[in-house]
């Protein structure tokens, strides 16, 4: 489809999905943006004034479900559809718990949602450690739309564990200490509380799929399956540059290392900065015969697209 987007008078740059927000914003001087996007794009996007502050679109009324701008708003093609668990209402939900747990790694208390599936409680379960947890807790509804394709028949049930971040970019690149913390401290918190058959999964999006992905393959004897939506995979530990850097450690460690015993989902957006390494990195597990899946969405970097991908992230997880 093509979109055009005509600038207010008083924008100065437009920022989009296609310029990493306000990494790279595009200048604009009132002449019409004309955007070819796929049928099926879900697309946002918002202004800078002057002064630097962003702003909505006055001529677009669709406000985008993005928590870190909001001044976005969304445009979607004629082929565009949520996916049916996007989601889900009117629940009857399982037991959730709130934990505050004492780091002596981190010297930090660190807070902890545990979420076992109505009915379930006594039974072993596979785990799934989640970071970003408020934001997949609160904002995005995970164990929601989990008790509900649990309920549908359409995933095994599991307990989620959702782990609260204080400074992610610090501690989910590249940290040993966030790691020993997770497996140190956090896996015996909550397997010491939770019934479970020792199955356990590592999910996050963004830099939260890079730690996901970089906990499991440290401790391949801890975890069985890692979860990355859009994974941040750009960069190296010396030269942490996820947004603007040509390497990835990760491309280059998958290259060069045995073949480790882990499911892997990996999914991404066509309209964010990350595409491109993501589906290196999923053509090389496949190469070398990884049980991996990998997806595709028309999106940008958001929790707008991450949902769409949470029933085909937890079938891959939780097969029933």
């Amino acid at each position: 489809m093509q979109v055009t987007i005509t600038p207010p008078d008083w924008a100065t740059h437009i920022l989009s999905d296609l310029t990493d927000w306000d990494r790279n914003p595009k200048p604009v001087d009132g002449t019409p943006e004309v955007y070819e996007l796929p049928d099926d794009a879900y697309f946002e996007y918002a202004f800078l004034d002057a002064d630097g502050k962003q702003r909505p679109d006055p001529d677009n009324d669709t406000v985008a479900e993005n928590p870190w701008y909001p001044a976005a708003r969304a445009l979607t093609g004629p082929d565009y559809h949520p996916d049916p668990y996007f989601r889900v209402d009117n629940i009857e939900e399982g037991d959730t718990q709130r934990h505050k747990l004492d780091s002596e790694v981190l010297d930090q208390t660190r807070r902890l949602v545990f979420y076992t599936p109505r009915g379930v409680e006594q039974t072993p379960l596979p785990i799934v450690y989640v970071q970003d947890g408020t934001a997949y807790h609160r904002l995005a509804k995970l164990a929601q739309v989990a008790q509900k394709l649990i309920d549908d028949g359409l995933i095994a049930p599991a307990h989620f564990v959702f782990v609260e971040p204080k400074d992610r970019t610090a501690e989910y690149v590249y940290n040993p200490d966030y790691r020993r913390f997770m497996t140190d401290e956090v896996l015996p918190f909550a397997e010491d509380r939770l019934v479970t058959n020792q199955q356990r999964i590592a999910m996050g999006a963004s830099l939260g799929g890079l730690i996901s992905a970089t906990l499991a393959w440290k401790n391949p004897d801890l975890f069985r399956t890692v979860v990355a939506q859009s994974g941040a995979f750009l960069g190296t530990p010396e030269q942490p540059d996820f947004y603007g850097s040509e390497a990835s450690w990760w491309l280059e460690h998958l290259r060069t290392t045995p073949t480790q015993p882990l499911r892997v989902y990996l999914e991404v957006g066509t309209l964010e900065w990350l595409t491109g390494v993501n589906r290196d990195i999923a053509s090389v597990l496949a190469d070398q015969g990884y049980d991996c899946a990998y997806t595709e969405r028309s999106a940008g970097h958001n929790w707008v697209n991450w949902r769409n991908g949470f029933r085909t992230a937890l079938q891959f997880a939780l097969p029933v």
